[in-house]
């Protein structure tokens, strides 16, 4: 189970739109582990620092998520962070689109693209088709588009934190776990469910929402026309783990 650690002032509004995101993880994906020792503190399952307060205004850096902690014997996250600027999030809210940031965000934390190079899940890195290897997502991958495997395309521009790190959008659209986040409705497909399957978590592919890949002309009206562009989820720093011994 999630715990959310928050740090610093933040509304009860804004509190709960992380604690949303947490349930939804959880009914996704089991995060509770056997217990280990953490800087005095005894821990059965992820703690995720949450907090947002200035940092250097609107349309600059948004802010950093990711693990801070993992397991030596499994490699996945005990601890975390999802910490934001305070005037982007701000921005986000009039736009609406501010729960679907924490809740893509919080898959990074989860171990979502920031794990995947660390465990060898990218086959040619750096080239212009780098593919996702995990055998559970390339299986559902196959289920969407059978001819295209026999791995899952990931994001091929970009900078650090974006590159290698989502679904390549220009394929999956507005799949949550893209790097851009299009429209209203930002589905959590079976293939993202089963990425975290292929990280080493239990999963639970019934909290899956409805996807399927959307046409060229459907990618041209969420306005997908190009793979080079300014997105928010763009401007997130990634912290570098530390492995707790068990």
């Amino acid at each position: 189970m999630i715990t959310l650690d928050f740090t610093g002032d933040m509304s009860n509004a804004r509190r709960a739109v992380f604690q949303a995101a947490a349930r939804r993880w959880d009914d996704v994906l089991n995060t509770s582990f056997d217990p280990v020792q953490v800087d005095g503190d005894t821990l059965t399952g992820l703690v995720i620092e949450a907090n947002i307060q200035p940092i250097d205004g609107a349309a600059g850096v948004l802010g950093q998520a990711g693990p801070t902690m993992l397991r030596e014997d499994t490699g996945l996250p005990v601890k975390g962070i999802l910490q934001f600027d305070d005037a982007d999030i701000a921005r986000l809210e009039a736009e609406g689109s501010f729960a679907d940031v924490i809740l893509h965000e919080m898959a990074h934390v989860l171990g979502f693209g920031t794990l995947w190079a660390m465990i060898g899940l990218i086959a040619a890195s750096g080239t212009n088709d780098p593919r996702f290897t995990g055998p559970a997502a390339a299986r559902e991958f196959a289920a969407l588009l059978p001819d295209e495997g026999p791995f899952v395309p990931i994001a091929n521009t970009g900078g650090a934190g974006t590159r290698e790190g989502h679904w390549r959008e220009l394929i999956f659209g507005d799949e949550l776990l893209t790097g851009v986040l299009y429209g209203t409705n930002r589905p959590l497909s079976r293939m993202s469910i089963a990425s975290f399957e292929d990280l080493g978590y239990q999963v639970d592919y019934s909290a899956a929402d409805p996807f399927a890949l959307p046409s060229f002309q459907q990618l041209a009206l969420m306005g997908i026309t190009e793979a080079v562009r300014t997105c928010d989820l763009c401007r997130v720093d990634r912290p570098e783990p530390r492995m707790v011994p068990c």
